[in-house]
């Protein structure tokens, strides 16, 4: 899924169930219309166009707006958005989807089949290709050769086809992925560019107004296919700093925020915010990655070395108080194929020492210095300032480069960034969605794989696993390539994400799931309403 922007603070080991506030069947009566749900992030989202989005911060914002055929609920089950039904062939290749009557975008026009094929086509061509290319002549398209996607086929204004090049076990998760949203011919060809910030999708709420550094205003589309949303508005307001967005929730001035870096144990006994706790584990892990076409990088024993030096137990078990899951591997425990042999790069300072000498640099010697790229954050700048002090013990000088949000993803996508934080969730609940996504070489750049790895005989075997059927031969296949993976040392896995925030007990009906990094990320508000 997507990078991780690192706002909020992703916590907790010890996987409490305080404060679910899912809806119950027994609440359903006493709902209430009406208010504004009040939320922050740590900086502005880079852009509010789904083609273009490649971040959990956007897509907070994305997901309330638009709309997809297919989406996923609570516990990652493809359900039926815009299209109300859908039927595939026996041979797994064909999907046909029946879209449901009366879905209107927010410039009040309908939804048609057309709409479809046209929002697939110029997704493709955005930042996220990969959600595509299992159809048949997507890959013609995003390479230029095409002008049209010859597997996505209108029969009619409420009914399309999708044709893949071979089966592919979680094409659903695709179709229900943030980027495959629709959108409206005409406003996106009107607006160009500007899309990205004026927005017009079907979703359960529309947009308002974007204030950089201020706020994004959403409003409630009482015109939506499921019915009017509870909320009367959303705000997302903007703050950098952990500790005052913290502030602003204790004074009432927020519903939802997140736990600042260093205060996750005394949140858990704090008489009040105990109660307004909600904890939930989440697909998703936080890196270094390194961009291998960058010297010394190209040298497997540099990487090595650098990944030998940090003692991630530092940053788990004191900087995060031990409020996130330690990890070695690439996939997150939960996601099918997880398996916790692996060995990944432990912490051991003098094997760094030994590789950094078979490199030709001993005791750092002629290694130049080292920028690290990392986005705004408090957290992000701790664990920054902790790595560069690690690793200057076996002689690497880490210069640190912070930059906001969207300038980070952009000198990362582009290939600018050395040695860079990163971090990943899944879109769906599939291997495929780390290890292809991230590491296969076709993916090279904004499309996923930011360290810009090539392999080939990790290519073939990518390929074979993606085209088989989801099944424990499958994982396998996928367990090998984390494993060649972990060998050159692309990453440097610091933890596996899991989930905290504040929630006020007022704010009811909020679901969360594997995939949702914070309430307002990722959850459909539409299903929220306030108590009070």
């Amino acid at each position: 899924m997507r990078m991780r922007s690192g706002f909020f603070l992703l916590t907790v080991g010890l996987l409490l169930t305080v404060g679910l506030l899912l809806l119950a069947p027994s609440e359903t009566l006493a709902q209430r219309k009406g208010g504004t749900l009040r939320g922050a992030f740590g900086s502005d989202p880079p852009t509010l166009d789904p083609a273009q989005a490649t971040d959990t911060t956007s897509s907070a914002v994305i997901r309330q707006i638009f709309d997809g055929l297919l989406e996923l609920d609570e516990k990652l089950n493809v359900v039926p958005a815009i299209a109300e039904r859908w039927t595939v062939s026996k041979d797994q290749r064909v999907y046909t989807f029946h879209l449901r009557r009366g879905v209107r975008f927010h410039n009040g026009r309908e939804a048609r089949a057309s709409d479809v094929k046209f929002s697939f086509e110029r997704a493709a061509r955005g930042k996220r290709p990969w959600v595509f290319e299992k159809i048949a002549g997507a890959r013609e398209l995003i390479r230029g050769a095409a002008k049209e996607i010859a597997g996505v086929r209108v029969v009619d204004d409420d009914t399309v086809e999708i044709t893949l090049e071979r089966p592919f076990a979680p094409f659903l998760h695709l179709v229900a992925y943030d980027a495959a949203s629709i959108v409206p011919r005409e406003e996106a060809e009107k607006r160009g560019a500007a899309f990205a910030s004026h927005p017009v999708g079907t979703g359960a709420f529309r947009f308002v107004s974007w204030r950089r550094d201020d706020q994004v205003v959403l409003e409630a589309f009482r015109d939506h296919f499921r019915g009017a949303p509870r909320l009367d508005r959303i705000v997302f307001r903007v703050i950098p700093a952990e500790i005052t967005r913290f502030n602003e929730y204790r004074a009432g001035n927020l519903d939802v925020s997140d736990i600042p870096t260093g205060h996750c144990r005394a949140a858990q006994t704090d008489p009040v915010l105990k109660s307004e706790a909600a904890v939930w584990p989440i697909l998703g892990t936080h890196a270094v990655r390194f961009n291998v076409e960058k010297p010394p990088f190209t040298d497997r024993r540099v990487r090595q070395a650098f990944g030998h030096a940090i003692d991630s137990s530092a940053i788990v078990g004191g900087l995060l108080e031990g409020c996130v899951v330690h990890g070695r591997g690439i996939l997150p425990p939960g996601m099918p194929g997880f398996t916790p042999d692996v060995a990944g790069t432990p912490f051991d300072s003098d094997r760094a020492r030994r590789l950094l000498a078979e490199a030709g640099f001993p005791g750092g010697k002629g290694l130049p210095p080292v920028t690290y790229h990392y986005n705004t954050s408090d957290l992000n700048q701790r664990i920054a300032e902790l790595i560069q002090s690690q690793v200057k013990e076996v002689g690497i000088r880490l210069e640190l480069r912070r930059l906001d949000w969207a300038a980070h993803i952009k000198v990362v996508d582009e290939g600018g960034a050395m040695v860079f934080r990163q971090g990943w969730i899944a879109d769906y609940p599939d291997p495929e969605n780390f290890l292809t996504v991230l590491f296969h070489s076709r993916n090279v750049g904004a499309a996923g794989n930011t360290s810009r790895y090539r392999n080939p005989a990790l290519d073939r075997l990518f390929d074979q696993a993606d085209a088989m059927a989801s099944g424990t031969a499958r994982f396998k296949k996928y367990q090998e390539a984390e494993r060649m993976i972990l060998e050159d040392a692309v990453w440097v896995t610091l933890y596996h994400y899991t989930s905290r925030a504040l929630i006020k007990p007022y704010v009811k009906g909020l679901e969360r799931s594997p995939l949702s990094s914070a309430p307002e990320f990722l959850a459909p508000l539409r299903k929220v309403w306030l108590d009070k």
